[in-house]
């Protein structure tokens, strides 16, 4: 994998701050801190090195490669979505590089808040958002918490825990270059869920 060859997509412009209430005086406003701990996309590192980041255990493996024509498809599978989701971030950047050979940085952190307009969608983005972040900031992710998953709007959030890639110390794995909708599956067994996503690589 080379990482000059990934898709450098156009950074999408976020908005970050908050309009202030014009009752507030020029001397309050010196006074609140700069929001400077935030990267120009979704990465984020820690506000000092006192701060605790709730980093998970690492998990059981759940997660699988099967044959697709052209492609690969990815399976991964938990007791519950969020677990089956969290197993397929893994799945994807170790598709990428040796995770074994990733450490966890806890001053970085790839940070992924994304919405669909049904569950499929949901998971597109939410796969779609962390393969961005990894090839505009190089942040492979060895592991991953899903903080939050609103059904009602199809909304997620959640969080990647890894560090900078470099080619000096990380194997090349295969580039993915795009997450597809084609024949993606969420399956639900009685005390299971599993995941299908095929990648383009």
């Amino acid at each position: 994998m080379d990482i000059q060859g990934l898709p450098q997509r156009k950074k999408r412009e976020r908005s970050r701050g908050r309009k202030k209430k014009n009752t507030e005086s020029d001397e309050t406003k010196a006074e609140k801190p700069s929001s400077s701990n935030l990267f120009e996309d979704n990465v984020k590192v820690s506000e000092s090195k006192d701060s605790k980041i709730d980093i998970p255990p690492e998990p059981e493996k759940k997660y699988e490669y099967l044959d697709h024509i052209a492609d690969i498809k990815f399976h991964s599978w938990g007791k519950d979505l969020k677990e089956a989701l969290e197993q397929m971030v893994i799945c994807m950047f170790s598709y990428m590089t040796e995770l074994d050979e990733v450490e966890i940085d806890d001053e970085v952190l790839s940070t992924v808040n994304v919405k669909g307009h049904d569950e499929e969608s949901m998971v597109f983005s939410l796969l779609d958002e962390f393969l961005y972040n990894f090839s505009v900031e190089e942040v492979v992710c060895k592991r991953c918490r899903v903080k939050k998953i609103d059904v009602k709007n199809w909304s997620i959030e959640a969080i990647g825990f890894g560090e900078k890639f470099s080619l000096a110390k990380h194997p090349q794995g295969t580039e993915i270059k795009a997450i597809t909708k084609h024949d993606m599956k969420i399956v639900r067994k009685e005390s299971s869920i599993h995941v299908y996503v095929v990648v383009d690589i």
